[in-house]
Order: C-alpha cells, then structure tokens, then sequence
C-alpha cells in the first residue's frame, strides 16, 4: 500500500514499472569517516531494505539491485573476499526481509563465479517465493551489461532467432517489466555496464548522495521527477 505522500504526489499510471539502482558510493563513505571500505559496503546493504520497501510500497513492479559488477572483482583481493564473505552472511537474512514483505528475489549474472555455498544461497533465496504475480527485486551479482547480450545473443543463436524479441527472450531480464528508470547514487554519471540493452530508453537520475546516506526522500524525489517527465520515445 502507498503512503498518503505517495498517492498524493504521483498517479499510479505515472509509477515507473522496472527501476534500476547502481548502488555507488559505498568505500568512499567508509573513508570519510575514517572507516575500513568493508564497513561502508555493510552500511550500503543495510540500506537496501528501507529503499526497496520504498519502491515496492510506491508500486514498483521491479528493482534492479547493482550489487556486485565482474568488474568488482579487479578491486584489492581482501574487498573483494569482504564482498563475498557480506553477500555470504547477509544476502539470505536480507532478502527474507524482503521476501516477507511480498516481494519475489531472483538474481543476474553468472553465478560459477561464486563458491558452491554462496551459489546453494542463491538458490534457496529463489525458491523461497516463486510468486510469479508479485513485485520482483533483481540482484545483479557478478553482472555485466556487455556480457549479458553477449551470452543472449548466442542462445539466440543457437534457436535461429536472431531478433529483438528473440535476443530479449535470453536476457537475463526475460519476462521482467520495461526497464523505465536508473537511479545512479555517488556522484558518478555513467551507467558502468548496468543493463545496457535494457537502458535504451530509462530515464536516468544521478545523485551525490552516497548509497549508505541515499534514502526513502531523496528516492521518493525521483519517483515524483519521473512522473512529470515526458516521455516521447523518438515520437512528437
């Protein structure tokens, strides 16, 4: 259900179905306060929760969760290991909260890059609620957006059906709605291989905010900027 703040600023037919969050700004929030960079990534998964509940509750069909890009992986070996060691702890008690509150949980990107019992997590995670009508929070762990059509564009292939509604039918997206909007925290304005086919025509929104600090108002900001946006889609 929709907050009155909510109901009141926007009409539901101007909610945007699929948003996509790059969750950037984590290290840099642990070092200004003088903090290890691990301590900024577990703040950052904290503040995922309160966020998407956000979203769902504005009614949000999808959230896109950038959580871990294969770019992640060039980073210093002991971040990346406290990055997976996190998703480790934290990605079942997380999602179950999410769960709970209606939401199906599945994940993008290749998975073997992961060790066998963060794999068996995700695994339980997606069988928890295999919902297929309820809203949808998309993990994008170890994902990249070029590899991504990569990989579509090769089981397409293999079907002789090299067209757009073939390629989008081996997206990792396949059967999620339109992706209409990319929310970038961190101060950065690029898309960093996040959903590139997908982002053809988002409506992008960049903050300063970093992601530890991004909350429910800022977010509710943008989602009040999308519906006053008109969208043309190369028409008039």
């Amino acid at each position: 259900m929709k907050s009155d703040k909510l109901t009141e600023s926007v009409a539901a037919s101007s909610v945007p179905r699929h948003v996509g969050i790059i969750m950037d700004g984590n290290g840099r929030w642990a070092t200004k306060r003088l903090l290890p960079r691990a301590a900024g990534h577990r703040a950052g998964v904290k503040n995922i929760t309160p966020v998407v509940t956000c979203a769902l509750e504005y009614g949000v069909r999808c959230v896109t969760l950038y959580a871990f890009s294969t770019e992640n992986k060039n980073r210093p070996q002991d971040e990346v290991s406290a990055l997976v060691d996190l998703i480790r702890k934290r990605l079942k008690p997380m999602t179950r909260e999410l769960i709970e509150r209606g939401a199906r949980v599945v994940f993008s990107g290749e998975r073997d890059y992961f060790p066998d019992d963060v794999i068996a997590i995700m695994s339980d995670v997606e069988n928890e609620n295999t919902d297929k009508s309820a809203q949808v929070v998309n993990i994008a762990l170890n994902y990249s957006g070029r590899a991504e059509i990569v990989r579509a564009a090769r089981l397409a292939a293999r079907r002789g059906e090299i067209t757009p509604d073939g390629l989008e039918r081996e997206l990792y997206t396949s059967g999620l709605p339109e992706l209409d909007m990319i929310v970038r925290t961190g101060g950065e304005k690029r898309l960093s291989n996040f959903l590139l086919y997908q982002a053809a025509y988002s409506e992008l929104f960049f903050t300063d905010t970093l992601w530890p600090d991004f909350d429910s108002a800022e977010f509710t900001e943008m989602l009040d900027e999308f519906g006053r946006r008109q969208r043309r889609f190369g028409r008039v």
